[in-house]
């Protein structure tokens, strides 16, 4: 019987925690078609605000890796988000009818900036493979639950609704061609690390999960500053 990979011990240790973040009910409810306009649209300009943090983790992991070929999965990633995020998030406001107004001004709520301060933090101060344990959560996530809604046979387009075809492009962007590669990679990082970083990791891994399914949380229930 082969031994688990550190991947696999921190997944199987916060199973919890993993299939709170991929079968939450924003999740369950975008693949059935039926999540409210309001609730994605609360998530999509938080996403739009958190972008700008997953850019900065990222163009630091390229930074930080040991040696050109740790790097370059990393950094195409990076070049895929420079690519095509803006637009595809500018065209979805578009379609989604929300003025630019309440997309380019909007403020981060306080899980959007806690969360992207913790990764700008870890991307400041922590190694490649820490950084790498971070993003695991952050992409793998999403392929995770993105290959669950597809597995589950979930149609969102079959309502016929303008919203419902926009929610099945959403999920058919979280496909393994488009973030299997970079999760293979940083899985195959975090599996290098040696018996006395993995308690580290743990940590990491443990508090970005924590913080997908708060982000989660935030989108479905909202969440406001004291005022």
């Amino acid at each position: 019987k082969a031994p688990l990979t550190v991947t696999m011990q921190l997944k199987s240790k916060h199973s919890g925690l993993w299939s709170a973040a991929i079968d939450h009910r924003f999740i369950t409810e975008l693949g059935e078609g039926t999540l409210s306009r309001e609730r994605f649209v609360r998530y999509f300009v938080q996403d739009y605000i958190f972008i700008n943090d997953l850019v900065k983790m990222t163009g630091l992991a390229v930074a930080k890796a040991p040696d050109s070929r740790a790097a370059r999965p990393v950094e195409q990633f990076l070049n895929a988000i420079l690519g095509a995020e803006d637009a595809l998030f500018i065209d979805a406001f578009k379609t989604l009818g929300v003025p630019e107004a309440e997309y380019s001004g909007a403020e981060a709520l306080p899980t959007t900036l806690a969360f992207g301060n913790f990764l700008v933090r870890l991307a400041y101060e922590g190694t490649f493979r820490e950084i790498c344990a971070a993003m695991l959560v952050t992409e793998g996530v999403y392929l995770a639950w993105g290959d669950r809604l597809r597995a589950n046979g979930a149609d969102p387009a079959a309502s016929g609704s303008e919203l419902g075809r926009f929610y099945q492009g959403w999920i058919d962007l979280h496909t393994d061609d488009a973030l299997g590669p970079i999760v293979r990679h940083l899985e195959s990082v975090v599996d290098q690390a040696e018996t006395n970083e993995v308690p580290k990791l743990d940590a990491i891994f443990e508090r970005a999960l924590r913080y997908e399914v708060a982000f989660w949380d935030m989108a479905y229930e909202g969440e406001n500053w004291p005022q």
